[in-house]
């Protein structure tokens, strides 16, 4: 199979395009990311999403048994340990689910000839480039953290391992499920309206809503492209911008006060400029990502009682 070939097989059906539907087995299915793939890439194409129970990646005996009994044209891994300052402590499991879970997949992958997406990030970088200069996909990876160097060293396992791989770097997802900065804001503004809430206002970051990301993720895999890409939204912000936009949008009255990162003494270091530049995308004609504001506006106005309620408002 040649590199980038998701090959049509002899009685795969076609969609309404007259493309051939792929059978994708995507891992984190119920995740933030996962969720999304799953609900968007299943309106064209047979979708699989085993359960962490019926599926460990960290499990070689468990990846091998899958694929064999599944045999998918498509492995999209949406599993990872995101927590930031949680990984400077848990190094077993970072080790575990965000490398050895990887080169997993990626030999697995390349025994059962699949084409395998891999999800990583901005935090692979130092964030030391002056604002508002981006990152490009074929920039020197330079983590300063457990958790980039983690990602860094989970992109070099999909690389060495999988002839037919995509790497997606991303940054600041939001969305419906999970964990994220959306309702980490929101959580702390229902219970600190007096003290107020300290955000950071010298990271400049493009809050990207994880169905958009599906959406671009369709797109490479209509395209069937292979190697490393950056998908972020378009324009960016600080997270203390960004807080307030939220606020602002819901209606949300609590006092926010910017500092700097530093003040805040976290566990884990973090890049100030976290900006990549979805080069390859634009240069190939496939990009789908639009403004950060816009897909915010989009994604507030129909999640945003339900976001409220889960905050306690």
């Amino acid at each position: 199979m040649s590199a980038g070939a998701v090959v049509c097989r002899a009685d795969a059906k076609r969609n309404v395009w007259g493309l051939c539907e792929m059978k994708i087995l995507i891992t984190g299915s119920t995740g933030m990311l996962g969720s999304e793939c799953t609900k968007v890439l299943g309106k064209d194409h047979e979708v699989i999403t085993p359960g962490k129970t019926e599926m460990d990646i960290t499990s070689w005996d468990g990846v091998i048994d899958n694929l064999q009994k599944t045999s998918p044209d498509v492995v999209l891994n949406c599993v990872a340990f995101t927590d930031v300052d949680a990984c400077e402590t848990e190094a077993f499991t970072v080790r575990k689910l965000n490398i050895e879970g990887p080169r997993n997949l990626a030999q697995c992958s390349a025994r059962f000839e699949c084409k395998l997406v891999h999800i990583s990030s901005d935090y692979v970088f130092d964030g030391k480039k002056m604002m508002p200069q981006p990152y490009f996909e074929d920039d020197a990876p330079n983590p300063l953290s457990a958790y980039g160097l983690s990602k860094m060293e989970s992109e070099s396992a999909v690389r060495d391992n999988s002839p037919n791989y995509l790497i997606i770097r991303t940054s600041w997802l939001y969305g419906i499920e999970g964990s994220n900065f959306i309702k980490s804001i929101l959580r702390q503004a229902m219970k600190k309206k007096k003290e107020g809430l300290k955000v950071v206002n010298d990271q400049f970051v493009s809050p990207t809503w994880a169905y958009r990301l599906a959406l671009q993720i369709r797109e490479l895999l209509t395209a069937r492209a292979v190697g490393t890409y950056h998908a972020t939204a378009e324009g960016y912000c600080s997270p203390f911008e960004y807080a307030r936009y939220v606020l602002d949008k819901l209606g949300i009255k609590a006092s926010i006060e910017p500092v700097q990162l530093k003040d805040l003494n976290l566990p884990a270091r973090r890049p100030l400029n976290c900006l990549l530049e979805n080069r390859l995308l634009k240069k190939q004609g496939i990009n789908v990502m639009v403004d950060w504001k816009e897909d915010l506006d989009t994604f507030l106005d129909r999640s945003g009682e339900q976001l409220l309620k889960e905050a306690g408002a």
